[in-house]
């Protein structure tokens, strides 16, 4: 990628203070609102898989494992998708009127979730949130970058990185147990978070204003498709972001393959008569609907909790290891967890937390330097526009997360019943992504250097 564009000085960036002991007020502020958006996001997104697949007689959609990967890869394909126009747009409007937009849709679109059935209606309103959080997401993480300098934004984005882990830890464990009073509950529940960011949002205050500088331009779609034509002129970060979409693609397995491969292959009995054992209530209040196992969202609930124990250790560890070597490193381990899935030697309930651990060191590793990386080299005065455009590996990362689950889990699990070939798929793509994420490391280091001696 060009460099020549990368991020002014310390002391050209209007919030930025060089050795300011504290974060500006409005990334607090958009730290907080990015935890009561996925607390809803994940509350739901968690729970999807078994909601969709489960019959209407269960409580759930009653869609068939195509029907559920088609609305898992093309809704999220769309969500991330259109920050690449909400990102530009939110520049030009700025980010405090924006904001409120995103809210007052995914409001009312999180409580009919609850209240629709069959695709189609299922998946039009499902797609009003996907709106409202296109808006939402890259002016949050815009907001980030213009509160951070070049010497925190690893803290900074660690710090953020924890906080959407913290949305989705608690999202899903509050989802799971209202869900045993109604489905109907995990929505309204959704809906009810999204209103507290209402409040949170008198607090913030616009970063691109807060210089009081006028803002400059106005917010014509011309100039919008204008700035996409020049960004996607870069070839270099457009293989970025097509290498990132596998990485995308691995990881979205967490949410939509691994709770049916719990729910129907593995064990966690001994783990609920141990809980019960310890405390009836709680043993009650994770187990599924039967009574006989635990509600898989409690088993992936511990990426969230590793996360929020170990991220901001790792990012501040890893804070002068470059981004690309790390991503590589965080997806090969990311396909180590998931040959753990299919062929690891500890199985059950205490095999799966394990290779979920594992999983979530991977995530830590990659995914906040996958944004990090961005942030370093984007045009600060352009920092949504930018940020929108890395959505769009997580765009196609969904949708061939969604697309390849649904086949992977009709053929190989139901049909050929080998989940283990499943996993072993999986494994396979995220060390061929590894492959793709060095070969761009080795490749953008060589342009480097010949532009050093030109």
């Amino acid at each position: 990628m060009d460099t020549s564009n990368t991020a002014p000085s310390v002391s050209e960036r209007p919030e930025a203070q060089q050795n300011a002991p504290h974060f500006a007020r409005s990334f607090y502020v958009a730290n907080a609102m990015e935890i009561f958006e996925r607390l809803a996001w994940y509350g739901f997104f968690t729970l999807s898989s078994l909601y969709m697949s489960n019959s209407p007689a269960a409580g759930g959609l009653g869609l068939t494992d195509t029907e559920r990967g088609t609305i898992q890869g093309v809704i999220p394909f769309i969500l991330y998708l259109l920050p690449v126009f909400t990102g530009a747009l939110g520049d030009r409007y700025g980010y405090r009127k924006m904001f409120f937009v995103a809210f007052a849709i995914m409001t009312p679109a999180y409580y009919l979730l609850g209240q629709v059935t069959g695709f189609w209606p299922f998946f039009t309103v499902l797609l009003l949130v996907a709106v409202g959080a296109a808006i939402f997401k890259p002016l949050v993480v815009a907001t980030v970058s213009r509160t951070t300098t070049d010497e925190n934004r690893s803290v900074g984005f660690g710090i953020f990185y924890t906080m959407i882990n913290v949305g989705g830890f608690v999202g899903p464990i509050i989802a799971g147990v209202v869900k045993g009073i109604s489905w109907e509950w995990v929505f309204s529940v959704a809906a009810f978070w999204i209103t507290i960011n209402f409040l949170l949002l008198q607090f913030y205050a616009d970063p691109a204003t807060q210089d009081s500088k006028p803002s400059t331009g106005s917010a014509r779609f011309n100039s919008v498709f204008r700035d996409i034509g020049t960004v996607l002129t870069d070839r270099s970060f457009v293989a970025y972001l097509l290498i990132m979409s596998g990485f995308w693609a691995c990881y979205n397995q967490l949410f939509l393959t691994l709770p049916l491969y719990i729910r129907d292959f593995v064990d966690t009995s001994p783990i609920l008569h141990q809980v019960e054992h310890f405390s009836p209530s709680i043993g009650h209040a994770i187990a599924s609907q039967d009574g006989q196992q635990i509600s898989p969202e409690f088993i992936t609930a511990f990426n969230f909790a590793s996360i929020l124990a170990l991220q901001i250790f790792i990012s501040r560890r890893c804070r002068y290891i470059p981004s690309i070597p790390l991503i590589v490193i965080g997806t090969v381990v990311m396909a180590a967890s998931f040959a753990w899935l299919g062929f690891g030697f500890l199985a059950g309930g205490v095999g799966v937390i394990g290779a979920v651990i594992v999983f979530s060191v991977g995530e830590m590793l990659a995914s906040p330097k996958s944004q990090e990386y961005v942030a370093e080299v984007m045009p600060t005065e352009r920092a949504a526009l930018f940020m929108g455009y890395y959505f769009l590996s997580m765009a196609l990362g969904f949708l061939i997360a969604g697309l390849l689950s649904g086949w992977a889990y009709a053929t190989l699990v139901r049909t050929m019943n080998r989940p283990d070939l499943l996993w072993g798929a999986f494994s396979v793509l995220a060390l061929v992504t590894a492959a793709g994420q060095l070969w761009y490391h080795r490749r953008t280091i060589g342009n480097k250097q010949q532009e050093h001696f030109q």
